[in-house]
């Protein structure tokens, strides 16, 4: 476990006999607290659930002043959880933990935050519905809050509509595949909503399920920022242009689409839509192009560029 702080200029060491462990331990001043837990050292494992119960039965740490809590944990305990006292506020709240890791949410009594982040990074470990109960109750502290990210990067979890209504989100991205019905479903649940990024987006698979030029009524959604790519071998890119041109007309708080260069033709009939949908001129769309193994080019295109 590695502890980086600020905003104690008196502190300079903490040494604790693990025999004599005091009930309370004060961090009167810290305002930012940097917390990684990491596997490096093979002992750890054998000590550090030991060390843990002793401390999570005898020992309290209090943050009476801090602002803003970083956590990034790859292993296997998370005893900060335990042991810590927050105050009822604070103003940033950021963790990245394994999914593993997520049911221990529950244990804490989260303060309110201006800014909630959590991040679940890939992992070996699979990610089912029953854990967006512990999601659920960390993000209850958000009902306050300014923003709410949730980053889904693990790609075993089956996205499903009812696992995210209701759930007060303002910026969610996803990396498990993502098909066309449920990504409307996500935008008209999920009210809060204004930044929403799919990164493996699954088109319908009924050809010709959406007509362009149909007429559609707006959304009830606050979406400002929406980005998808997909794959341009697997799914016939008329598809997806179509659910993209669905989706912008529909959308009408919408600033920003990012897309794959290989539906630029989204453009051309969207310009058949501007006098029924004026907001489709206040769009800015970015198509991404990749010219390497890691480089990327964008072309930008105004909604008022006809």
């Amino acid at each position: 476990m590695d502890i980086d702080v600020s905003g104690t200029p008196k502190f300079t060491q903490l040494t604790i006999d693990p025999n004599n462990l005091p009930s309370t331990i004060n961090f009167d001043s810290l305002k930012s607290l940097h917390l990684t837990y990491f596997d490096d050292d093979p002992s750890d494992f054998v000590q550090t659930p030991i060390v843990c119960q002793k401390w999570m039965s005898h020992t309290k740490v209090h943050f009476p002043k801090l602002a803003h809590f970083y956590t990034n944990n790859d292993s296997d305990e998370f005893p900060i959880l335990a042991i810590s006292v927050f105050p009822h506020h604070i103003e940033t709240l950021d963790i990245r933990a394994q999914t593993k890791l997520l049911r221990l949410l529950v244990l804490t009594t989260w303060p309110q935050t201006k800014h909630l982040k959590l991040t679940i990074p890939p992992s070996y470990n699979n990610m089912d519905a029953s854990l967006f109960a512990c999601i659920r109750h960390l993000f209850k502290s958000a009902e306050m809050s300014k923003t709410a990210e949730l980053e889904i990067i693990n790609n075993s979890l089956v996205v499903e509509q009812e696992l995210f209504a209701g759930l007060r989100v303002t910026h969610l991205v996803l990396s498990p595949p993502v098909g066309f019905t449920n990504m409307v479903s996500l935008v008209d649940n999920m009210p809060d909503l204004v930044k929403l990024c799919v990164y493996d987006f699954v088109p319908s698979t009924v050809p010709d399920s959406i007509d362009c030029s149909d007429q559609v009524a707006p959304f009830s959604s606050k979406l400002q920022q929406l980005s998808i790519d997909c794959s341009e071998d697997e799914y016939p890119p008329v598809r997806t242009i179509n659910e993209v041109v669905y989706m912008a007309k529909r959308l009408t708080q919408l600033k920003m689409v990012k897309l794959p260069i290989s539906i630029i033709s989204v453009v051309e009939l969207l310009n058949k839509e501007r006098d029924m949908y004026p907001h489709l001129n206040n769009m800015l769309f970015k198509f991404t192009e990749y010219i390497g193994y890691l480089d990327t080019r964008t072309l930008d295109i105004f909604g008022n560029n006809k």
